[in-house]
């Protein structure tokens, strides 16, 4: 995808926080990346590595102090909030917790169809028609839109999310944590759905996770940040296979294995220090 013009590019990007006491933290520092169309890209750190900032930078939700965002040739670092709106249609988002981003009070088709309203040329029978095939594509029950959140899974609620974040047909979906709270065998029913969505709609996605083997599943291609610095960045079955930075070893080791024996190894291999990365003061 060398050759195409990225969808969304992250140039020198640097967020500072005000802490109390007059203490600054410097979140992001100096973060470059893109996003082709039609990508998925992960990217990963532990907790604090700043990779959700960077989610909410592009979604608007947080200031940049220095840098830029540029979607499809378009500065939306410091755009005001009609254009945030306008740009929602094209940029969404699914949270790493379902019943928390869904209204517990609505319905879950009233839910669905809110992104729609607006939207020209649509009655409300073509409104209906669209919840219900994208409930199809999903792969939830055609009652669904009658139901609310709390008379559903943790996983069928993740699904209603992306849904929701792909019922309007946007270009860019930021995915932070969306599989984190879930059990492993749901993680890879929801991400089989997420690759599913991603083919069949042309979308693009930038995955956010603190788990190498997730973003595995569903990236061609992984950044790896710490401490809000870009450390690695490459093809995924290259980074897996040969990973370049201590910390990028670091991830992989304290990723689990299914395999018992190979993890019973892993885990010793951490115990001797073989696989332990400590940074440099």
């Amino acid at each position: 995808m060398n050759d195409v013009a990225p969808l969304l590019t992250v140039k020198d990007l640097g967020v500072t926080y005000l802490l109390k006491g007059g203490r600054r933290f410097e979140a992001l520092k100096g973060v470059n990346l893109s996003v082709a169309p039609g990508e998925t890209v992960g990217l990963v750190g532990e907790s604090g590595s700043g990779k959700t900032t960077i989610g909410r930078v592009i979604l608007g939700q947080t200031r940049a102090q220095t840098g830029r965002i540029i979607f499809d040739g378009e500065d939306i670092t410091h755009a005001d909030r009609a254009r945030r709106r306008a740009l929602g249609r094209d940029i969404q988002v699914v949270f790493q917790d379902p019943y928390g981003s869904l209204n517990p009070v609505r319905s879950i088709g009233q839910t669905l169809a809110e992104p729609l309203l607006g939207e020209a040329g649509l009655t409300r029978a073509a409104v209906a028609a669209r919840v219900a095939d994208i409930l199809h594509k999903v792969g939830m029950p055609a009652d669904t839109a009658s139901r609310y959140p709390a008379q559903f899974s943790g996983g069928q609620r993740q699904r209603i999310a992306i849904a929701r974040a792909v019922i309007a047909r946007p270009r860019l979906i930021i995915c932070d944590e969306p599989v984190s709270a879930l059990d492993l065998s749901v993680q890879a029913q929801v991400l089989n759905l997420l690759n599913q969505l991603q083919r069949d709609m042309g979308l693009s996605l930038l995955f956010i996770s603190h788990d190498l083997t997730v973003v595995r599943h569903v990236s061609r291609r992984t950044i790896v940040l710490y401490r809000g610095e870009i450390v690695e960045e490459g093809a995924t079955e290259s980074l897996h296979e040969n990973p370049q930075h201590a910390y990028t070893r670091a991830l992989l080791a304290a990723a689990p294995i299914p395999d018992p024996a190979r993890q019973r190894a892993h885990r010793e291999q951490r115990r001797m220090g073989d696989l332990t990365w400590r940074p440099e003061p």
